[in-house]
């Protein structure tokens, strides 16, 4: 608990007349190559929205080298930057059930100060510094490497990596009292992903991803309503990491409730699962350190568990809304894992997925 603490995600969420309600986005690096869908409300209370989403977050992990069982090759990862993204979106209902959406991120990795506030925090608190002490502060890399050879040609990403269009069929309307609140129901979407960037520069996949959606959500009285997705992706080549034991079909599974309180007030959980990006039972880590502690305080800070588990995050914050639809939240994220890999003592343990992020959303609906 305390070091989710740490990694306290604050979120500043204003909403304007409620479009579609779109999650947020959880901006691991790899994960960010394939601009992996993220959950949504099944419907939307007006026809036409504009949304963007401004973050700033710290991403973090210590360089981890891998071996792989099957041919003895060496694959090295390090992502170690701060990152400001905006993801802008517009939709369009076509018909009442029917609507068309396009998304395009724009992702810049910079140096920053968060990976010492971090640290200093965990000082602070007498907690795990988890390695941090080890590593360089202030840094602005992102490297992956196989056999020695690097497979970007910068470190320091910018840009449009992706262009995303989404198409969403509404099948059954089931809308809370109040605008925004729950436009529920059932939906199936599809999403597809197009490069907009050479892969070499660190932001891209460099070809094609598809996923397949459906959407299902319930209203909980006028104000309140939960809705969960679920999602699979058919992952396109990545060059990038030609020769890993890479997965082709991911899978996604998010819930978000979104309770009314007293008065304009309401309460917002949020709670993600995505599955490995690549097949463990393939890989072997490569320890630098001797103790049993040592390794354990190692994998735990590599990133491995990140590219090779199930990867997590859970969203707890207010809401306050007013008018018809707007509102302003304030959220709290931490990333997680299940399980008990690495010998660790508790059933969920943090996978270095990115530390923390805070998050400006603007969405405009007409």
């Amino acid at each position: 608990m305390l070091r989710s603490l740490g990694l306290l995600l604050f979120t500043l969420h204003v909403q304007s007349a409620w479009g579609e309600f779109t999650s947020y986005h959880f901006p691991n690096p790899v994960g960010a190559m394939y601009d992996l869908p993220v959950g949504e409300a099944p419907g939307w209370s007006e026809s036409t929205w504009v949304s963007l989403e401004v973050a700033a977050s710290n991403v973090w992990n210590r360089q981890a080298t891998f071996i792989d069982t099957r041919n003895g090759n060496t694959y090295t990862y390090l992502a170690d930057f701060e990152q400001e993204t905006a993801y802008a979106n517009l939709g369009f209902a076509l018909t009442p059930s029917l609507a068309l959406s396009f998304e395009v991120p724009y992702i810049v990795h910079n140096s920053g100060f968060m990976d010492d506030a971090v640290d200093q925090f965990h000082i602070l608190i007498q907690s795990d510094r988890f390695m941090r002490n080890d590593n360089r502060k202030f840094g602005n890399h992102f490297k992956i490497q196989t056999n020695g050879i690097d497979q970007l040609t910068t470190e320091h990403a910018e840009g449009v990596g992706n262009f995303k269009a989404k198409l969403k069929y509404w099948l059954w309307h089931w809308r809370a009292g109040s605008p925004g609140a729950c436009d529920c129901g059932l939906a199936i979407s599809g999403q597809a992903k197009f490069p907009t960037q050479r892969r070499q520069h660190g932001l891209t996949s460099g070809h094609n991803d598809y996923s397949g959606l459906v959407h299902l959500g319930v209203p909980l009285g006028a104000n309140s309503g939960a809705w969960a997705t679920a999602a699979i992706t058919k992952l396109g080549a990545n060059d990038t990491f030609l020769g890993w034991p890479r997965r082709e079909w991911l899978q996604m599974y998010e819930l978000t409730l979104n309770i009314g309180l007293e008065g304009n007030l309401s309460l917002i959980l949020q709670g993600r699962a995505d599955s490995p990006l690549f097949n463990k039972q393939y890989l072997s880590f490569n320890y630098t350190t001797s103790t049993e502690q040592e390794q354990l305080e190692e994998k735990i800070a590599s990133g491995w568990n990140s590219l090779v588990e199930w990867r997590g995050s859970e969203n707890i914050g207010l809401g306050w809304r007013w008018g018809k639809g707007n509102m302003v939240d304030f959220l709290f994220v931490e990333d997680w894992a299940i399980g008990t890999q690495n010998k660790a003592a508790d059933g969920l343990y943090v996978n270095n997925a990115p530390d923390y992020q805070f998050i400006t959303q603007w969405h405009f609906a007409f």
